[in-house]
């Protein structure tokens, strides 16, 4: 086996560069329309709130006031052996399903995962707490303007590890990707119930190390709640990390705040989700505030948002 040119210390400055130089982690004073760009690749796929979700229009209604705004903090970032048995257990009926992909799936000789978690900028975090309903503009901005960004990072990492000389997959780059909203229809795609995909970044940043869930289902990263995931799977063999959790709940310490803030009321009692409700009000947020949607309310304003509260 040839000896890695690169470490976990290498990518994690590498990409933190990336996301402080990229255009794509400022609002633009227009809008990025270089579909064929590797940040624009499944950007609308994957902004699936309605047909207003287009790249194309994002941007026009950027006003004085937000644009050169940051989406997003320098990036933490976790390594986890892709044999790990937790990815299968995510194939179990009480995690995901039988139709979540393997590490192997993307890449026969897979040898490792990379999660990453993008932290919201102190001033979109600051944004949402105006309103306890209404999703900040600023908010709504970072979650799909700023998609293109956390699809960048994707691009860029698995294009590191290329360049030296090794096969890397970014998943949610891949049209074998799928996620399925529940009134949005996949053709072809029955298998996937509603409100799954068949890779989801929040149970593997479980599995690599990354973080632990919260009460409301979000994810409480090393870098707190307040963030976005996205993988990177390769056959370079990076150190694995070792996980300082035992349970997917070890980070929270169930103080229920995410809980009380959903404007939604979407949590039963025992904590269990009604997904259904949810996605209704996301998807009235994109009926107001097309081509963006988007709440957030679940992952900002509460302890947990720049750190976890408890370890196993």
């Amino acid at each position: 086996m040839r000896p890695n040119a690169m470490d976990k210390q290498t990518l994690i400055r590498i990409a933190g560069d990336f996301c402080d130089n990229s255009p794509t982690n400022y609002l633009p004073d227009r809008a990025l329309l270089s579909e064929g760009a590797a940040e624009g690749n499944n950007f609308a796929r994957n902004n699936i709130y309605g047909n207003a979700s287009d790249a194309l229009r994002l941007g026009a209604d950027s006003e004085s006031d937000y644009v050169g705004m940051r989406f997003y903090k320098r990036p933490v970032l976790s390594v986890g052996a892709a044999s790990n048995p937790g990815f299968f257990d995510i194939k179990k009926p009480e995690a995901v399903g039988a139709f979540h992909k393997l590490p192997s799936d993307w890449i026969p000789d897979a040898k490792r995962v990379l999660s990453l978690c993008l932290p919201f900028e102190d001033r979109i975090l600051a944004s949402t707490k105006n309103d306890p309903v209404e999703p900040s503009l600023e908010w709504l901005m970072a979650r799909v303007d700023g998609q293109k960004h956390l699809l960048a990072l994707g691009a860029f990492v698995r294009d590191a590890i290329t360049q030296e000389g090794y096969a890397a997959i970014c998943p949610q780059l891949e049209d074998e990707y799928a996620m399925r909203p529940a009134h949005f229809p996949l053709p072809d795609r029955n298998d996937i119930p509603p409100y799954a995909s068949n890779w989801s970044e929040r149970h593997v940043g479980v599995v690599t190390g990354l973080g632990t869930f919260g009460l409301s289902t979000n994810f409480i990263s090393k870098a707190g709640c307040a963030g976005r995931l996205i993988s990177v799977v390769t056959d370079m063999a990076l150190c694995p990390d070792e996980k300082d959790y035992n349970s997917y709940l070890d980070y929270c310490n169930k103080c229920g705040a995410c809980i009380r803030k959903c404007p939604a009321a979407a949590y039963l009692e025992g904590g269990k989700k009604d997904h259904r409700l949810c996605g209704e009000h996301i998807h009235k947020t994109c009926m107001k505030y097309e081509p963006r949607y988007g709440c957030g309310k679940c992952q900002s304003g509460i302890p947990c948002e720049r750190r976890p509260l408890a370890k196993g």
